[in-house]
């Protein structure tokens, strides 16, 4: 007999189609055992990828981790109430500082929308690097446990808070968006920022505004030595006292209070 004569009398004899289905559900029901937990598995992976950097080369890491960190979020399918369960509940249990921040930026900007607020408490972590980085929408509320630092690198758009202090490297080659600190801020505030503006309600260290091409800079406080090094354009408010102001500017414009905004 023919095989097509032997399909058309018993046309079972061969079903592909449900022996594979089968086989796929038995494959997933074994891989897939019901102590997965996806944000557990991201947190390993996350730990193994940053594994071996150096924490202080953060501007050589930075990118990397944050492109790693939007496909983890693509592939594990996160949204934002998995995001804050990660960031307080599973990752301390893996790591507890340095580049975390650039990978948690990778997945904020994955997760983050227009009208998103997220709040992150830095308390359960030592210091942190990277958070914020290309932040484009939403706002992100910090509550400082250790200085957070190079927060806000080439910001986008959106807001960033922090209640308490800020490392140094505060937005950093910054586009658009506010960055608003109620404590202290670092030594290179605004370093070669383009737009957008930055608010510290307390002191700056050194070279505030360095290569800053645009945007403003508020200080509530006190600035450091090199105010405006090697400016060139943007504008600088400086409510307290200035150690001094390098004489390398060439564009920008630079405000001390003096009774009233005097420029100097």
């Amino acid at each position: 007999m023919s095989v097509r004569k032997l399909l058309k009398k018993k046309p079972d004899i061969l079903p592909l189609e449900n022996s594979i289905r089968k086989t796929n559900r038995i494959y997933y029901e074994q891989a897939i055992k019901s102590h997965y937990n996806k944000l557990e598995e991201m947190a390993k992976e996350c730990v193994s990828f940053i594994k071996g950097l150096k924490a202080w080369e953060v501007a050589k890491h930075i990118e990397r981790i944050f492109f790693f960190a939007e496909r983890c979020a693509i592939d594990y399918n996160i949204d934002i109430k998995e995001l804050d369960m990660f960031f307080h509940q599973v990752l301390p249990r893996y790591i507890h500082g340095g580049l975390l921040g650039c990978f948690v930026s990778g997945l904020c900007y994955y997760v983050m929308r227009e009208k998103t607020h997220l709040f992150f408490d830095l308390t359960y972590y030592g210091t942190v690097s990277g958070l914020g980085y290309r932040h484009s929408k939403g706002t992100l509320s910090i509550q400082d446990g250790h200085l957070p630092y190079y927060l806000g690198v080439e910001m986008q758009g959106g807001k960033i808070e922090v209640f308490g202090n800020a490392g140094s490297y505060l937005g950093r080659w910054m586009k658009e968006g506010s960055i608003i600190v109620y404590g202290n801020a670092g030594s290179w505030v605004g370093q070669g920022m383009q737009g957008g503006r930055i608010e510290v309600y307390g002191s700056v260290r050194d070279t505030l505004g360095m290569r800053m091409r645009g945007g403003e800079i508020f200080v509530d406080g006190d600035a450091g030595f090199w105010v405006g090094e090697e400016m060139q354009g943007g504008c600088i408010w400086i409510k307290g006292r200035i150690k001094s102001i390098t004489t390398d500017r060439y564009g920008g414009e630079v405000y001390q209070w003096q009774g009233r905004w005097i420029k100097i």
